[in-house]
């Protein structure tokens, strides 16, 4: 097959019409005509039903395009990598993500990255909702879960986790939850959310390995939408907090929270850099992805 019959093909698919392709690839309709003609006859199927007003895809047709177009884009992006490789990030970049993973780890990425790229400016929206980014205007989203949005390209950067926490002074008046079943007699800091606070905890084997171990419905009187403050709370001793590692940390470092039931943990589910196209895409955008995939791949927090 030639490479140059199969771009043919995807033009006259994308454009609806062989005079359409024609006029976009700036050959003759002719042309357009015989490279599909020769591409169907290498393949030795049907790819397009013609009649004088559409055209048609065959079953045949619908597989071979899906596939040629993810080839294509490879090719392209391995184009665009080799043609960019002298060019230095720059230009800004409107990027969006939790308010909690921007507020206690992005701060310190985003601020190494500009101190590397001076040509780069940022700026960012801390938020719980989920931004439309192409009608927003967004290059970036960092988002928390499990998602399903075919109009945008996700880039799985690890695993978010959490784990149960508490200050010694509550645990000095409530006693240490030694096992899960322990956690029923305990006031906890609830997230507030649709569903009732039942989570499935997983328990951490030596190997990293994670199995499923228990579901836990947690009582509390403090519920939050935010867990800085359910990380304060947690220090004051209302409660144990349920939260990421990268939020408790700090208190951990300093001697105001415990760890606790360190072999078990809560799965949030993944840790997704998404963005709306894969073509074209901006140096500062593609250094940005590495630079902080690299950053969150380093911290056991997101394994």
């Amino acid at each position: 097959m030639d490479l140059n019959d199969i771009v043919v093909f995807e033009r006259v698919v994308g454009e609806g019409s062989l005079t359409a392709a024609a006029l976009r690839l700036g050959q003759p309709k002719s042309s357009v005509s015989r490279a599909l003609a020769r591409l169907e006859n290498d393949l030795g199927v049907r790819l397009l039903q013609r009649t004088t007003r559409k055209l048609h895809l065959t079953d045949a047709g619908q597989v071979f395009v899906e596939r040629a177009r993810r080839i294509l884009g490879e090719l392209r992006e391995a184009e665009l990598a080799v043609t960019q490789l002298q060019e230095s990030p720059r230009g800004n970049l409107r990027m969006t993500m939790p308010v909690e993973f921007g507020m206690r780890f992005m701060g310190r990425v985003v601020a190494e990255f500009m101190q590397r790229h001076p040509e780069v400016s940022i700026e960012t929206e801390l938020s719980g909702r989920v931004v439309n980014l192409v009608e927003e205007g967004f290059d970036l989203a960092f988002r928390i879960g499990e998602f399903r949005d075919s109009s945008l390209v996700a880039r799985r950067l690890g695993n978010l986790t959490s784990s149960f926490y508490a200050s010694p002074a509550y645990l000095g008046r409530h006693g240490t939850p030694k096992k899960p079943e322990d956690m029923a007699a305990h006031d906890v800091i609830l997230f507030m959310q649709p569903k009732e606070n039942t989570v499935q905890l997983f328990r951490r084997h030596k190997r990293g390995e994670q199995t499923p171990a228990c579901k836990l419905t947690l009582h509390g009187r403090l519920t939050v939408n935010n867990m800085s403050l359910g990380t304060d709370a947690a220090i004051a001793g209302i409660g144990i907090a349920l939260m990421p590692g990268f939020l408790a940390a700090d208190a951990v470092a300093a001697g105001q929270l415990m760890p606790l039931l360190p072999d078990y943990q809560v799965c949030h589910g993944g840790l997704y850099a998404m963005y709306p196209s894969r073509e074209h895409m901006p140096v500062a955008l593609r250094a940005f992805l590495d630079f902080a995939g690299e950053r969150i791949q380093e911290h056991p927090w997101f394994e």
